[in-house]
């Protein structure tokens, strides 16, 4: 994919390498793994209506002396990236997007308070200003990921979807005006404890399809283990399959973070 096609240019991945290296350099006393991915079987929740993980022994230990599957899955299972051009004809897929952007610094804003009264709540203006406020401004070639509070309902579908039909979901996102705010400060990629970036009364996807992804930054959904995070400091590895025109993937993802 050319760089006129590709917002995620030379200059942000350029950008991206600067914060990503300040952050490492910051870890004087080491780090430890903060695991941010659920594990994918035929129990993880899935967006309503998709189509259900299967999987088949192709080989077995006893039949061929090893073992193999065939893993069929919707692109977007689990914890998983979104790609750009989910939304975005044209747009990077996962097989496009420079290594370099999936090793990022990133930042936590905790909604959880609010959230726990309003199912659908969103990271918004307001939010970003208050974070702001107490830890700076958040550095362009980071990832904003929302923590709010939402993967300790995993255990109950319907807890976590809010429904259990392809409509009248509840769970938090990120608003419109929060995303564009975040999209000008430079951010590369957004994340959420939850099944979407849009909260769950948004169906049209209003982030993915016209803020997020036009600008070129990725997805991370269904994450788990924010909460272990600190606000800032942290770094984050997207480690998403390379599949040719992929709109994303069940993925794992991982955090290093201080020990100090």
């Amino acid at each position: 994919m050319s760089l006129e096609t590709n917002p995620q240019d030379a200059a942000t991945t350029a950008t991206v390498v600067a914060a990503r290296d300040a952050a490492f350099a910051a870890f004087k006393g080491g780090f430890r793994l903060v695991d941010l991915s659920d594990a994918l079987g035929p129990d993880t929740v899935l967006w309503p209506g998709a189509p259900a993980l299967e999987i088949a022994d192709a080989v077995t230990h006893e039949g061929g002396g090893y073992h193999a599957r065939i893993i069929t899955t919707f692109e977007h299972a689990g914890t998983h990236f979104d790609a750009p051009e989910h939304f975005v004809p044209g747009g990077a897929d996962t097989a496009s997007i420079p290594i370099d952007d999936l090793v990022v610094p990133v930042v936590v804003i905790d909604i959880s308070e609010r959230a726990a009264t309003n199912p659908n709540a969103t990271v918004d203006v307001a939010d970003i200003a208050r974070f702001e406020a107490e830890h700076g401004t958040i550095p362009a070639g980071s990832a904003v990921l929302m923590n709010s509070g939402w993967a300790h309902r995993k255990q109950d579908a319907l807890s976590y979807a809010g429904t259990d039909s392809t409509t009248d979901l509840k769970f938090p996102g990120f608003g419109v005006e929060g995303t564009t705010e975040l999209v000008a400060r430079g951010v590369v990629g957004l994340g959420v404890d939850t099944l979407g970036i849009d909260p769950g009364d948004k169906p049209d996807f209003p982030v993915h399809r016209n803020v997020s992804h036009p600008a070129g930054v990725w997805h991370l959904e269904n994450l788990v283990n924010v909460d272990q995070l600190p606000p800032t400091g942290a770094v984050i590895a997207v480690g998403v399959p390379r599949v040719v025109g992929g709109t994303g993937f069940p993925t794992r993802v991982f955090a290093f973070v201080s020990r100090d």
